[in-house]
């Protein structure tokens, strides 16, 4: 197995997960706090609720194959246009300080 070599304060790149636990073990994370960047995260609490949705066959279709072509699961790809959607009502709602009802037609 080679060896990676640090240049001073940076993080080299790895050509495998054990190459990378083996520098992990020889180092500190403080060596390379100055290439350390923050990132704006929001860490969320685990989903726990779950809701059922009927779909039309061919939508189910569409979806896996959508799902698939980005390789992930259906049920993922469904959640994450879902969630992507509510963040998006969420801040217009933000915006305007109120919410919008539909009324049955």
């Amino acid at each position: 197995m080679g060896t990676v070599a640090a240049s001073k304060g940076r993080i080299p790149t790895f050509r495998s997960d054990q190459e990378e636990r083996a520098f992990w073990a020889h180092h500190s994370l403080e060596e390379f706090a100055e290439d350390l960047v923050d990132l704006d995260v929001e860490i969320r609490p685990p989903r726990t609720e779950q809701i059922a949705l009927r779909l039309q066959k061919e939508d189910l279709q569409i979806l896996r194959s959508l799902a698939a072509k980005r390789g992930v699961g259906h049920t993922t790809l469904a959640r994450a246009v879902l969630e992507r959607w509510l963040a998006s009502a969420r801040s217009k709602t933000k915006r305007t300080g109120r919410t919008k009802t539909r009324r049955p037609a």
